[in-house]
């Protein structure tokens, strides 16, 4: 059974590392545009569009990041009760809190799932200038909470096979020294 929880967690680093890079890649391709629409601006030639898709990237770029930011441990955490507990009762907290972030992102991602399935159903598009497909749009909600889904279950097996946190990025803390 450890075998396979360690496989699952070594796939979900690989995962990591794939949210990871499809963001990097976005931040650049909209870094590009950005230089792009300034550049042209300053020729007085307007790219009507490059607004609209830059708008489109920042969006892309939060959900899409939410994996991979999850997997580093960089989203926020209150854990004033949690530091102020004895390190035993570290692992329930961690655990429950693992479990609940797990179970919200996979109901997030249900509800992309849906939606997507609903604008593409009905053919919806946007009413800006570009008239995009709005399910095209939806899709990076819908693959960040696969990502964020996919990080949510790697911490939760971590904890449960290793009984802490052990992700491919830096650690903004370490339990380690109180408990050994």
């Amino acid at each position: 059974m450890a075998r396979i929880l360690t496989t699952i967690a070594a796939t979900g680093d690989k995962l990591a590392a794939a949210s990871a890079a499809l963001t990097t890649a976005v931040m650049w391709a909209l870094a590009a545009l950005i230089l792009y629409d300034v550049v042209m601006r300053t020729l007085n030639v307007p790219v009507l569009w490059a607004a609209e898709i830059s708008v489109y990237a920042m969006i892309a770029l939060a959900f899409l990041g939410a994996g991979a930011t999850q997997n580093a441990d960089g989203h926020f955490r209150v854990t004033f009760v949690r530091d102020l507990s004895p390190p035993r009762w570290r692992l329930a907290f961690d655990l429950v809190a693992a479990t609940m972030t797990l179970l919200l992102a996979v109901l997030f991602t249900l509800g992309a799932f849906y939606a997507v399935s609903f604008s593409y159903s009905l053919g919806f598009k946007t009413s800006t200038l570009l008239q995009i497909p709005v399910w095209i749009l939806q899709s990076f909600v819908l693959l960040g909470g696969i990502f964020l889904s996919l990080a949510a279950l790697q911490e939760l097996v971590m904890l449960a096979v290793h009984g802490r946190r052990e992700t491919a990025g830096p650690r903004p803390e370490s339990d380690e020294e109180e408990t050994a």
